[in-house]
Parts: structure tokens; sequence; C-alpha cells
């Protein structure tokens, strides 16, 4: 299997109050760096110990995931069912 290897960019940034909570600002160069959308505000934040990670939210419900890629029409028959052999008293 290759390696893949991603350009990591190391920058600072402070956590300030904003209003009653804390918060980082981060650049458009930064997001687009990171391949967000500067305008697309709804994330996930990740929390692990030591460790905060934005990540793009999925904008489709657990359903219409199910269909992600799906361009209509009838699927495939599978290969499966040709091959097998009649257990029983059916006929094919």
């Amino acid at each position: 299997m290759h390696d893949i290897k991603r350009k990591v960019l190391h920058r600072e940034a402070r956590i300030r109050p904003w209003g009653n909570s804390q918060g980082v600002r981060l650049t458009r160069e930064v997001l687009r760096e990171a391949g967000f959308d500067p305008y697309d505000t709804e994330i996930e934040v990740e929390v692990e110990p030591n460790r905060i990670s934005l990540v793009p939210k999925n904008k489709l419900t657990p359903f219409q995931k199910l269909f992600d890629g799906y361009e209509g029409g009838k699927p495939e028959t599978e290969s499966l069912w040709e091959e097998a052999e009649p257990m029983g008293k059916e006929e094919w």
C-alpha cells in the first residue's frame, strides 16, 4: 500500500474570551488550506485529551447516507444466485 503524505501546516492561535465562552479565530487562508469552505459554518467538534478537531459536518441524514452515490436504475443481479444449486424440491 502506498504511504500518503499530507502537508501539515502548523499555525498558532490564541483562545480569547467571546461573550460567556471562549473562541479561536481562524483565517480564511487556514480554512482553505484545511479544505473547508470559509462561508460554510456547519462543523462538528471532536474532543480528545489535549486535542480538539474540527470536522466538516455531513449534512446527510443516516437514511440519505445509505443512498449516497446511487444514481438510480435497477441494481445488477448477483452472480451467487446463478451459481447456487437447488437444495430441496424447489424448481429453478
